[in-house]
């Protein structure tokens, strides 16, 4: 009977906890009903900026010059002279009929004189036999001489014609060999190191001794892979681009040490076959290197060159900054806010960079607004604040 007792006597206890527990929760649910919802998220938005681009394709090539002459000697003998230093300038350039070296020209003096003394001899022998064959001639209409004195005195003279013309060759020949113991730059360009040394004997088999390079203007050799080939003559078929036989066709070029294309050229020259070994087409650009008031010339043969040729005619386009842009294991996208300020997802093509700004080329309208800045805090569907901001770079 005790324990009955004890058991009746806890329940009102029992009944009083669970009802204050029971208020407890009620009152705590009560309370989180209350709360008011977290506010929108504030984000940056813009609407995408429309200015007219045009599609490039980049490639690299080298530079070439358009003239290189290798100076070797066209005569014989010690070199006397060397007239040109290169170490004394970076890039030092000679002109067209500059001296560059001279040869020992004594010996072609003496073969000069030598012929110009024999076309004085033959000369004076023609005079001789030409007074000799006048006489003849008179004697033999006199009946005083034969015809075969007469035939004698023509072969003789027309000997001695051909005397004066044998020493006017040499003559010629030697001028000319004195001329080329003075050797000149045949272009403007830069010049090479002397290879050969004062006292050295120099002779036409010796080789090169300098060498010269053309340095303005200069080309650009690069290749053209076959897709950009095949999208180019597509583009000209269409109308979209005209060919090189109706204008110039611009191209831009970067040295290794810059970041954009500081130098516009133009396309010169298209091979006429595909490389099937590469798949390439080899094209060349000119472009202009005029000299600078200090220093070398910027661009010289054989440097390494980025080069930007365009692919249609200018157009318009939608530009984005590239933080707007959010990229998953499908494809890129943007944050769109509609009108009720929801955030939209929107898959987008992805063009080319421009001017720090990124080209949508598909998905994306230009008076939609999209999210630049806070991309990471929100999710499709959420409610934001947005503020607006310019799409720059």
């Amino acid at each position: 009977m005790i324990p009955e007792r004890r058991f009746a006597a806890a329940l009102p206890l029992c009944a009083s906890v669970l009802l204050a527990a029971c208020s407890a929760g009620c009152e705590k649910s009560n309370s989180a009903a209350e709360k008011p919802a977290a506010p929108p998220v504030k984000v940056v938005v813009a609407a995408p900026a429309e200015q007219e681009v045009t599609d490039f394709q980049d490639f690299t090539g080298r530079l070439d010059a358009v003239e290189s002459i290798e100076i070797r000697a066209r005569a014989s003998g010690y070199l006397m002279k060397i007239a040109f230093d290169p170490s004394i300038e970076l890039g030092a350039e000679v002109k067209a009929g500059d001296l560059l070296f001279e040869i020992d020209e004594r010996p072609y003096q003496n073969t000069l004189a030598s012929a110009e003394a024999q076309f004085a001899q033959a000369t004076a022998r023609q005079k001789t036999t030409a007074a000799e064959l006048a006489r003849t001639e008179d004697l033999v209409t006199k009946k005083a001489a034969t015809a075969r004195d007469l035939e004698r005195d023509v072969g003789q003279n027309a000997e001695a014609v051909a005397s004066i013309q044998v020493a006017a060759a040499s003559i010629a020949q030697a001028k000319l060999d004195l001329e080329f113991a003075k050797i000149t730059a045949p272009i403007n360009g830069r010049i090479s190191r002397s290879i050969p040394s004062v006292g050295d004997l120099i002779t036409p088999t010796t080789g090169t001794l300098t060498s010269i390079v053309s340095v303005d203007p200069v080309y650009l050799y690069f290749d053209i892979d076959e897709p950009t080939l095949l999208k180019l003559q597509q583009l000209v078929r269409e109308g979209k681009l005209e060919g090189p036989e109706k204008r110039e066709i611009p191209l831009l070029m970067g040295l290794a040490n810059e970041t954009g294309y500081s130098f516009p050229g133009k396309l010169d020259y298209v091979e006429n076959r595909v490389d099937p070994n590469t798949g390439t087409m080899r094209v060349r650009g000119v472009f202009a290197n005029p000299k600078p008031e200090r220093g070398p010339r910027s661009l010289a043969p054989g440097m390494f060159a980025r080069v930007r040729l365009p692919l249609g005619e200018p157009h318009k386009a939608l530009l984005i900054p590239e933080r707007a842009i959010g990229r998953d294991l499908v494809q890129s996208f943007v944050y769109v806010v509609n009108e009720n300020n929801e955030v939209v997802y929107r898959r987008v093509t992805l063009g080319r960079l421009q001017d720090g700004l990124r080209v949508i080329t598909d998905g994306l309208q230009a008076s939609e607004r999209i999210v630049t800045n806070g991309l990471q805090r929100v999710r499709p569907g959420a409610k934001v604040d947005p503020q607006t901001a310019a799409a720059k770079p």
